[in-house]
């Protein structure tokens, strides 16, 4: 049997009255448990389904108030299709949709599930933005895939670690851990996560990327890695700076230039090579920011914030985390 827990706001599109709903309280059922929530994306309703064990979701668009009202008939046909397309084997697939045979409506009950559903929310409109030249329905697959690459915090109940959703996921349907915690395997590595906040051209949005990098990789990986994330090109000299509020110059104390490097005249004397220089050994404490500045002409400008470390970090270095936001083009389209 599979119990969906559903929303406030699906269980009004069912029809069903809270009071109405039984209440399945046992928290062990996490990995037959999924949740259930309704928004819109360009005034489509649409439902987010969870998997309350690994946090593996899928985005169904486009539905109507009859579709929902037959949600374990619509839940088992999209289940079906997310594991074709996240290349289950049809064994596999039968195997677990025999276990969808039996559809249960419940209530929502955990908290920590709920919380990462409203964090996926928040990010999916930015990450479908992404396949807008795609078909609408190749939109929605490569969008779905991507959302289950992320890594996810407090993966499982009771867990406060993080993790992949589909490499959790596929670990629980065959029974066989990610090749990355296999014995014999390449070592888990220690991961720096960042947070690089877009501060000029932003124009008031909130355009925000969240990273995972290796700490023994030097400075030129993490702009790399920042500049990918926003979908730019590192085909610029750039620099990190210790003080945030200061133009890059002089009167800034700590400095990291590419202009070192490339054997041209830094915009401070006392700056430092960033390619010999690594990340660890200058993000030493969490809470540390530096203003980091690509393209001196066109003079790009982000806040990067050192969040945290994983020491077991799930998953192949570096991964983009999360994105918010939509970031302007590097380079706007010629106008004549």
């Amino acid at each position: 049997m599979i119990i969906i827990r559903c929303t406030t706001k699906v269980l009004k599109e069912l029809g069903i009255p809270k009071a109405q709903i039984k209440d399945y309280s046992d928290q062990t059922r996490a990995l037959q448990e999924w949740y259930a929530n309704l928004f819109y994306i360009d005034r489509r309703k649409c439902l987010l389904f969870t998997h309350a064990g690994t946090l593996f979701s899928f985005v169904v668009a486009g539905v109507t108030r009859k579709n929902i009202q037959g949600l374990p008939e619509l839940f088992r046909k999209e289940l079906s299709k997310a594991l074709f397309y996240e290349e289950f084997s049809a064994g596999q697939i039968e195997e677990f949709m025999k276990r969808a045979q039996e559809i249960t409506i419940a209530k929502t009950i955990s908290r920590s599930v709920l919380a990462s559903m409203n964090q996926i929310l928040f990010e999916f409109p930015y990450i479908i933005s992404r396949f807008a030249h795609l078909a609408s329905d190749e939109a929605m697959v490569a969008a779905n895939r991507e959302l289950n690459t992320m890594f996810r915090s407090a993966i499982g109940e009771g867990r406060h670690d993080y993790g992949v959703p589909i490499e959790c996921f596929r670990e629980m349907v065959t029974g066989e851990k990610p090749q990355s915690k296999r014995r014999g395997s390449v070592p888990t590595q220690s991961a720096y996560v960042f947070e690089a906040r877009m501060i000029q051209y932003a124009e008031g949005a909130d355009i925000v990327r969240r990273i995972a990098v290796s700490g023994n990789k030097n400075l030129v990986h993490l702009a790399q890695v920042i500049l990918d994330a926003f979908d730019f090109d590192c085909d610029h000299c750039f620099g990190f700076y210790g003080d945030i509020n200061k133009h890059p110059g002089r009167e800034q104390t700590e400095a990291y230039e590419a202009f070192v490097d490339a054997g041209a005249e830094p915009t401070n004397d006392q700056a430092q090579s960033v390619e010999e220089t690594k990340i660890s050994s200058v993000f030493k404490d969490v809470g540390k920011k530096m203003l980091f500045v690509f393209d001196y002409g066109d003079d790009w400008r982000f806040i990067v914030e050192f969040k945290e470390i994983q020491e077991n970090s799930i998953g192949k270095l570096p991964r983009v985390l999360s994105r918010a936001g939509v970031a302007p083009p590097q380079y706007p389209p010629f106008e004549e």
